[in-house]
Parts: structure tokens; C-alpha cells; sequence
């Protein structure tokens, strides 16, 4: 199972995003945050890509070399089986790890 991370960002829509997509399972963990000027720039939330967003659903994460862990609400966690701690070794897409290490440090303040 390989996890590739990226960072995207869309103008067209307003809103910048981390996605963690599983490339076997097509499963998706996304944090996404409206960019400057938006109606919620002030605030983060999590989905699943296809489902609703949660807003401020990230209590904790840390990254362990390629390992990225985020410890998530219980809203959050519904969305990704009960599981409240969602850990996975990221392979970057486009970015390089401290990069998409800075841009989840940006989105989540």
C-alpha cells in the first residue's frame, strides 16, 4: 500500500488542500482550508473527499521521518472507520516531505 501526499491548491475553487490518497484503495484523507479572503480562510477541515467536511477535526499530528500520524475528533474519526489515530507512511506527489510537513503546519494553525 503506498500513500501519496500532495499539496494542491485551487484557485477556481478557493481553497487549498493536503490529500493522502491510497493508490490500492482509492481511500482518501484530505485537510483543506479556504484560501486568504475566503468566507472560512480562518479555520481548517478534514473530509474524506467525498464526504462532508469536518471543521477543526485534527487535535494533535506529528510526522516520524515518512510517517505522518494525526489524531482526529470524534466526528472525524466516523468518517474513517471509528478510528480516532490515522497513521501512514506518505510517498510526496510533487512536494518533497518538509514541504508537505510546512503546508500542514500552515493549514492546521
Amino acid at each position: 500500500m503506498t500513500i501519496h501526499g500532495s499539496y494542491e491548491r485551487h484557485p477556481d475553487l478557493g481553497c487549498e488542500a493536503i490529500v493522502f490518497l491510497d493508490d490500492e484503495s482509492g481511500s482518501c484523507f484530505q485537510i483543506q482550508r479556504d484560501l486568504v479572503g475566503g468566507p472560512r480562510a480562518d479555520e481548517y477541515c478534514v473530509s474524506t473527499g467525498a464526504s462532508a467536511s469536518v471543521y477543526g477535526a485534527v487535535k494533535q499530528w506529528r510526522r516520524i521521518e515518512n510517517r505522518f500520524e494525526f489524531e482526529v475528533g470524534a466526528r472525524a474519526a466516523r468518517l474513517f472507520g471509528g478510528q480516532d489515530v490515522l497513521s501512514f507512511e506518505v510517498s510526496p506527489t510533487g512536494v518533497t516531505l518538509d514541504e508537505l510537513a510546512a503546508h500542514l503546519d500552515r493549514l492546521l494553525r
